[in-house]
């Protein structure tokens, strides 16, 4: 699918912004690589890694299991969250 889009001055960069039907989200890291006069854009994958991070990141912290199902994640938060009661 090729299509026109036209780009613009922002600070010190120049942004060009895609169609919605290319399926590119807010946020969504992509690979930018430049072979003569073309230009491709990639979705990064997300590694292991990094979406162990994520998690540790939205969890406040909490340590958690890997393999829990949601309902035990909820069980073992609301366990924590009564024992910090007084």
């Amino acid at each position: 699918m090729l299509q026109t889009v036209q780009a613009f001055q922002l600070g010190s960069s120049t942004v060009i912004t895609l169609p919605k039907k290319l399926g590119i989200l807010p946020g969504q890291r992509l690979k930018v690589d430049k072979y003569g006069q073309k230009i491709t854009l990639q979705k990064e994958k997300i590694t292991e890694e990094q979406i162990e991070k994520l998690v540790k990141k939205l969890s406040g912290g909490a340590r958690l299991k890997k393999d829990l199902t949601p309902e035990e994640i909820n069980e073992e938060l609301d366990r924590r969250y009564e024992e910090m009661l007084p």
